[in-house]
């Protein structure tokens, strides 16, 4: 998966790697472990994966090993997940089992066993955690409640879990249950999969996400006939920002200057063009600008990813639009900020325009939303204005005093000039 903030509940919490126990339990060795909801054997670890199985699960478990990126685990993958297995004095299964699980970088494994996967590769597992399991799937369940990420199910998990249940109005009970995945929407991945869950299906869904991908294959293919380019001076500014953090790490909840996870390089690199956007991929989808067809992205637009592109709720991933079919992104832990070649797998047929709403110039007397980010910006560089969206005399007197302190024409009237230095 392209490990992002997901999510108001993920608050990612950074750990050091050491604190993590990674003490698996030898459920996943016992077949009766793996009947799901199973009362003979509590299964606490995450599902097995192998040939077969698809999704952001499996794209994660392919940069780790080293094999190409498709989300497909097919002999290729099985061929090189043996050879890692083997150079890490693993039994080369072929398949993600227990051991390969704790062998993995922790943010990898974390990160694959909280994703979407599907197919027939994919081992019946639904994590029946309660107080006193321990490993990597009390971690991940951890990550997603927001508290402590130690691996260890305790007081605070239980807590954290029970409302959940109760928010969701399911039963208290402190054990998560393939419902309790479902209302953390880890349904479907490798912490809880069950036959409804992974299996193919001609559900109403399944033929709505079937028909979005073939429309974002065909936009896609539109896209990269056009240049993409633009004239907008915030959208050229956000996008010179972002160039110019090339290089720099991914680090999961990092908004700079020294590492980005992917919706904090966004959120940043905008901030510099005077912006204010969310912190999150799924809340820059839904509130960071207008929604725009794919096929007619220019520069400095958000492309969005989800697990089901029937729904916008689930995205995971966001990286901005550089023209020419090509992505500025910060992938995932272990990789750079770099510019990709765009990607269509969960990709959505919309992205993001931030700059769409913007008027400049601006004055005395105007409202709404140009206003409410001037506002913003005036007040991180000192100002103490109330934000309101309303462009009055307590406005204008700020940008006179910000004009005048960087050698501009001190008219009150924002203009792009003014806008820009606002960074």
């Amino acid at each position: 998966m392209r490990s992002c903030v997901l999510g108001p509940r993920s608050l990612r919490l950074g750990v050091a790697a050491s604190t993590l126990v990674l003490t698996l339990t030898a459920a996943v060795a016992s077949p009766a472990a793996h009947a799901v909801g199973s009362r003979k054997a509590a299964v606490t670890t995450c599902a097995v994966l192998g040939q077969g199985a698809t999704g952001a699960a499996v794209r994660s478990i392919q940069t780790a090993i080293g094999h190409p990126v498709n989300g497909k685990f097919g002999k290729g993958t099985v061929k090189a997940l043996q050879a890692w297995q083997k150079a890490h004095s693993l039994p080369a299964t072929g398949a993600v089992d227990a051991a390969t699980w704790a062998a993995l970088p922790l943010t990898t494994a974390e990160a694959a066993c909280g994703s979407r996967v599907l197919g027939t590769g994919v081992r019946l597992t639904c994590a029946r955690l309660s107080s006193g399991a321990k490993g990597l799937a009390v971690a991940v369940l951890q990550r997603m409640v927001g508290t402590t990420v130690n691996g260890v199910f305790g007081g605070p998990t239980t807590d954290a879990v029970e409302m959940v249940q109760a928010a969701a109005h399911l039963p208290v009970t402190g054990i998560t249950s393939p419902a309790t995945w479902k209302a953390l929407t880890l349904f479907g991945t490798p912490e809880c999969s069950t036959a409804s869950s992974i299996l193919p299906s001609r559900t109403a869904d399944a033929r709505a996400q079937a028909r979005i991908r073939q429309k974002v294959v065909t936009l896609a293919a539109e896209l990269v006939k056009r240049p993409g380019t633009t004239k907008n001076p915030v959208a050229l500014q956000a996008m010179a920002f972002a160039h110019k953090q090339l290089g720099k790490p991914y680090v999961w909840g990092g908004i700079g200057p020294n590492g980005y996870d992917c919706s904090g390089l966004q959120m940043t690199s905008y901030l510099h063009a005077g912006l204010t956007i969310p912190r999150t991929a799924a809340e820059q989808y839904a509130g960071a600008g207008k929604l725009v067809p794919l096929n007619q992205a220019q520069q400095g637009d958000l492309l969005f990813y989800a697990s089901d592109v029937s729904k916008p709720s689930t995205v995971y991933h966001v990286a901005m639009y550089v023209g020419g079919g090509d992505l500025l992104d910060s992938p995932q832990t272990g990789e750079n900020v770099q510019v990709v070649p765009m990607w269509t797998t969960d990709l959505l047929p919309e992205v993001v325009r931030p700059v769409a709403g913007l008027t400049l110039p601006v004055k005395l007397g105007a409202k709404g939303w140009t206003v409410t980010q001037l506002q913003l910006d005036l007040n991180r560089h000192g100002a103490s204005l109330t934000v309101d969206g309303g462009f009055g005399a307590a406005t204008k007197a700020a940008v006179i005093a910000w004009q005048q302190g960087h050698k501009l024409t001190a008219t009150g009237v924002v203009d792009v000039a003014t806008w820009l230095s606002l960074k």
